[in-house]
């Protein structure tokens, strides 16, 4: 016998004796080979059922580590819920409800959050659940308009070093929440200002984001701006680093680097800690404020339906826009997160869990802060249209304050920033993953070294660059970059996303790719709010931005011309990679059709490969596009 015949001859015994062998053992061994993107041309994938002996020689003979999975579905709920329940909730979200009619603000956002929420998350999860890729990678669909899915990936990159600062100031406020007496709950500090005066409120201004001075002070409003900031006189002056941020900017950053130098493995364990414990003590600190004398009179306050609000263009479009910026609109996070997902897992379904929660956390933390408004309002005797604030002041001012009156304070202000710092780690952790990933999936393969430089050099990227907004003019910088870093992007990105899908790659074959993971197309009425109604609706809110344009201020601060300017250009910045990918693809990529997808497009599971390329849509008419919106 040669020796081919007797390898032959092996593999047949070997075979027999693995379909001969106990079925109950079989029928648990058995799972399909889960094959990652790294899948070469020397390396055909398989798409049989093989035994776990077969998938460990697999292991051995593949280039680098897999890509990786969450290592349960419940990991990626409770990721894709602190993307949509961070800090915003605290101090964006009750203020809205304050300024737009109260509880007919919360329906309305409920509504909005449902009927277009739910379509622009799933969207989101479906795109990167299909290809297991990150945006930069998805929108090789249509190599184009790649530059929409770099710039998402550009925003990320932006804003983590701004956003970076508020973990620092939680992480700040924690520390001094060990003190023998809370340093902001009186004007006997060095820091102090002859005008501090305790138990007094300062009124806010029409935007309701900032103090209105040459009035009395207060010593949380002093403590915050005279010690913690150290503030300067404006973005021209920009002062010397705060030391003691920046040492807790790099204890954020070493949190933030421990999370992610391993991967969605150690993400999703993190998450799974941290999410259910943020709730844990929001629902303490609700209950805690339940009690509080004055607490229902907020919560009155906030639940008494101003019905005139829905005759206000502005109530609709701020409960419109809070439910779009709530679910991660334009920035790439959700379909980072579903890259990592199981190709088969579920996806509508994982949509209307997250919105569920996301409203029932709003509603729980809204009625929170009006309770703790109520309370801080009776406690110095005004009106409760005088504590409510938003932005920082809504945490480390009026919030900060209230803790300072209650028993215990210490106990009530580790718990709240506590819980701030958790938040700002989570948000943190998720956006730079939409770096790591994008950077992960160029590299022709991987390893666990390359995981950890990349995450090194990113986090450390993010610590020098967040040194700016550190320095005694930190804070108007970080407002500045604040205001204008989505002021354009997030609505061009976000219309060319549902443009581009709906319409260019075509919303039939869309619905196939769904149902190749899921099982069943998407419904009608999510076809025909991703095609017709947010394009028009985001179209809508972007020409009247525009047109309401607002100086930038900052407290009694406003900003100069240059400052101006250099906002419009960071606004661009986000917008830049759109005509660089368009060149590219018109005059670099041959005879590649530039709005055809690339070869490399396809599912995450190669078993699926030869499946979509049978049902892949060619040479579709736009009738045929129109038809397909309607087709169950």
């Amino acid at each position: 016998m040669s020796a081919e015949e007797g390898d032959i001859q092996n593999m047949a015994d070997l075979e027999s004796k693995e379909v001969t062998g106990p079925s109950t053992v079989v029928a648990k061994e058995e799972q399909p080979l889960q094959t990652t993107q790294e899948s070469t041309a020397s390396e055909p994938a398989v798409s049989t059922h093989v035994t776990s002996f077969e998938f460990k020689e697999q292991a051995v003979v593949s280039q680098g580590m897999e890509r990786g999975h969450w290592a349960c579905n419940a990991e990626f709920i409770m990721a894709a819920l602190a993307v949509t329940t961070d800090y915003s909730l605290i101090w964006r979200f009750p203020f809205l409800c304050y300024m737009n009619g109260g509880v007919v603000f919360m329906i309305l956002y409920a509504i909005f959050l449902l009927l277009i929420g739910v379509p622009i998350f799933y969207m989101d999860l479906s795109l990167g659940q299909f290809c297991g890729r990150g945006p930069a990678h998805i929108w090789n669909f249509s190599p184009l308009l790649r530059g929409v899915g770099v710039g998402m990936v550009v925003v990320n990159a932006v804003i983590h070093p701004m956003y970076g600062v508020i973990p620092s100031w939680g992480m700040y406020y924690l520390f001094q929440s060990g003190s023998t007496a809370l340093p902001w709950s009186t004007c006997s500090n060095s820091w102090n200002t002859p005008s501090c005066v305790e138990g007094q409120t300062l009124p806010f201004n029409a935007s309701g984001n900032s103090y209105v001075f040459g009035s009395p002070s207060t010593p949380g409003l002093e403590y915050f701006n005279n010690r913690v900031l150290q503030i300067s006189s404006g973005i021209e002056d920009p002062g010397g680093l705060q030391w003691e941020l920046v040492g807790c900017r790099f204890g954020t950053v070493v949190l933030i680097f421990a999370a992610l130098f391993w991967g969605v493995k150690v993400i999703g364990k993190v998450v799974f800690v941290t999410v259910p414990l943020i709730f844990v003590l929001l629902l303490t600190l609700f209950i805690r404020g339940m009690t509080l004398p004055g607490s229902l009179e907020g919560i009155r306050y906030l639940l008494y339906p101003s019905l005139g609000r829905l005759l206000y263009k502005e109530t609709w479009s701020s409960a419109f826009l809070s439910a779009m910026y709530t679910t991660g609109m334009a920035t790439g996070i959700i379909s980072t997160l579903a890259s990592y997902k199981r190709f088969t897992s579920s996806a509508l379904r994982d949509s209307f869990i997250v919105y569920g929660v996301t409203l029932g956390l709003g509603i729980v933390t809204s009625v929170m802060m009006f309770g703790f408004f109520g309370a801080l309002a009776q406690i110095k005797g005004v009106g409760i249209n005088e504590v409510v604030a938003s932005g920082p002041g809504a945490v480390f001012v009026a919030m900060a304050e209230m803790i300072a009156h209650l028993p215990v304070p210490n106990f009530w202000s580790f718990i709240f920033f506590f819980m701030l710092l958790l938040m700002g780690v989570n948000i943190q952790v998720l956006g730079a993953e939409v770096v790591i990933t994008a950077v992960l999936d160029s590299l022709p393969r991987r390893s666990r070294l390359i995981r950890l430089a990349i995450t090194a050099a990113i986090c450390g990227g993010s610590f020098l660059l967040t040194l700016p907004y550190l320095a005694k003019g930190g804070v108007y910088f970080f407002t500045m970059v604040d205001v204008s870093v989505m002021r354009l992007s997030f609505f061009i990105l976000g219309f060319l996303q549902f443009l581009t899908v709906g319409w260019i790659y075509g919303m039939d074959q869309f619905s196939r790719d769904i149902k190749m993971m899921t099982g069943l197309r998407p419904p009608v009425v999510l076809k025909f709010i991703w095609c017709f109604v947010l394009p028009l609706l985001i179209l809508l809110l972007f020409l009247l931005s525009l047109i309401q344009h607002y100086r930038l201020t900052y407290e009694s601060y406003s900003f100069p011309v240059w400052a101006e300017v250099m906002g419009w250009f960071i606004s661009l910045l986000p917008l830049a990679p759109i005509p660089v990918f368009v060149v590219v693809a018109i005059i670099f990529t041959g005879n590649q059709p530039p709005m055809s997808p690339k070869p490399d497009w396809g599912p995450a599971d190669p078993a699926y490969q030869a499946e979509y390329d049978r049902q892949r849509s060619r040479n579709i008419t736009l009738t045929e596009r129109i038809m397909a919106v309607f087709r169950t």
